[in-house]
């Protein structure tokens, strides 16, 4: 018996009465994907995240429009969206045919097509090198008085930090699948707070462990979910606000020996502001750097060593992780990188030399880039703060302007429209959207390679003469 609940689902049943039709005539229908629920119960549109995991549907607060249908549509409706946000168990009746039940309500379930195929995904985050602010468990909004914000989550390379108004518990992590991880208390240290915060505070210690899965909205939004409670929250933006703590001279920890190495110094990593040096212990390789929200991107010089290395190294391998754009994590004294590529450790050795000279985080007009990467295009930085992209399936232009006193980035883009064309292209649509927001910006001492960083990835540059 089938048990995706992703797809498009007609209600048949509701507590064991047939349901409402709209009054346009429309059946109510939901919709299940990766990162969470649509629907309509005879009035309005809604939707919000939510995931499967332990036999139940573990839902967030839902996005609705806002028609007032009146009696009895608007019942129905809030009582569709209660019990989705209630941790209903999923009970399989036949490979089409599913009941969500909580102790109070019962919603039956016809699977009647698949998910729409212009339909957008988002990827699940990494958590390691992340930080998040919560808002809600188990359904119901976090009220903690006397308390300035609510729990928030630090995870690092090895250590993770739950910070509630009446205590901090800390303990280790492991990120099991790009969307599973499982949290692993060690100590819980008190604080001094509210008496009526305390309960709160040691429900969420409770929540925050163990086997948890998650799932992301596209603005950075998170429900984590396990043991029969779920919290929803968001990401605290960092952009690049905490980039030069990482600079640094890096060694690869626990790399092969000295003799194994012909005696050449060990692979190491040196990071400055924006700039990479990788010597990995048989060749040199140098380029431009930016650390956004805790990935760390690199365009390479084109500058480079040959020498012919010995294959499936250690160090080998460390080059490989540092140049796929691998997420940060701190861990004691050092930095852990971490990509789908794998996972390396790299000691602090020492501080970074002074950065490239001649590396400049400027734009003028009368710039024109040339995009790196399967999608290609150019960018045209033009008078008056304004900027074209332009890709084959059409253009994009807005404003720009210097990001000075911005908290996470140097340069702010803000189109005025996207390429309606290019919002059907997957690579497309992702081109548009590296130049949305801030981003931080280095273009190379010889004015001749550019790398545009932030919330949504990195794009790679050329800059014309």
């Amino acid at each position: 018996m089938s048990s995706d609940l992703r797809g498009q689902w007609q209600i048949i049943g509701f507590d064991g009465r047939e349901p409402l039709v709209g009054r346009d005539g429309k059946p109510p229908i939901l919709t299940f994907d990766e990162n969470g629920y649509g629907g309509y119960a005879g009035c309005n549109s809604f939707g919000g995240q939510g995931l499967v995991h332990e036999g139940r549907f573990y839902g967030g607060f839902p996005m609705s429009t806002a028609m007032a249908c009146g009696p009895p549509f608007d019942a129905q409706e809030t009582a569709v969206q209660r019990l989705l946000g209630s941790a209903p168990l999923i009970e399989w009746t036949e490979d089409d045919r599913v009941a969500l039940i909580t102790s109070t309500q019962r919603l039956d379930l016809h699977r009647s097509g698949p998910l729409p195929d212009e339909r957008s995904f988002t990827p699940n985050i990494p958590l390691i090198g992340t930080a998040w602010s919560f808002g809600a468990l188990d359904g119901r909004a976090i009220e903690m008085p006397g308390a300035s914000s609510g729990p928030t989550l630090i995870v690092e390379g090895d250590l993770f930090a739950l910070t509630t108004p009446c205590l901090t518990m800390e303990g280790t992590w492991n990120q099991i699948l790009a969307s599973v991880v499982e949290l692993t208390p060690v100590r819980n240290t008190s604080l001094t707070c509210n008496t009526a915060s305390r309960g709160q505070s040691e429900a969420w210690a409770q929540a925050m462990r163990g086997t948890l899965r998650y799932t992301n909205g596209p603005n950075g939004e998170i429900l984590l979910a396990g043991g029969g409670h779920w919290m929803v929250g968001d990401l605290i933006r960092r952009g690049s606000s905490d980039a030069s703590s990482l600079a640094g001279r890096y060694e690869l920890e626990s790399g092969s020996t000295a003799q194994h190495r012909n005696n050449a110094n060990p692979a190491e990593l040196i990071l400055n502001s924006n700039a990479f040096y990788l010597w990995d212990g048989c060749n040199r390789t140098e380029g431009l750097a930016i650390a956004f929200e805790r990935q760390l991107f690199l365009h390479g010089s084109g500058i480079t060593t040959l020498a012919n290395c010995l294959p499936d190294g250690d160090e080998e391998r460390m080059k490989h992780i540092v140049l796929s754009d691998p997420r940060i994590g701190r861990i004691t004294g050092g930095l852990l990188l971490s990509s789908p590529v794998g996972t390396v450790r790299l000691r602090r050795i020492g501080d970074a030399p002074p950065g490239a000279g001649g590396v400049t985080t400027r734009l003028s007009a009368g710039m024109s880039f040339t995009l790196m990467g399967r999608e290609g295009g150019t960018l045209a930085i033009l008078p008056g703060n304004r900027f074209r992209l332009t890709v084959p399936c059409g253009n994009t232009e807005g404003r720009w302007r210097a990001g000075l006193g911005e908290k996470d980035g140097a340069v702010r883009f803000g189109p005025d429209r996207t390429a309606a064309e290019c919002e059907r292209t997957q690579g497309a649509r992702a081109l548009q959207n590296a130049f949305l927001g801030n981003l931080d910006v280095v273009i190379g001492p010889n004015r001749d390679i550019a790398l545009f960083a932030g919330r949504f990835g990195a794009v790679r540059a050329r800059l014309d003469p």
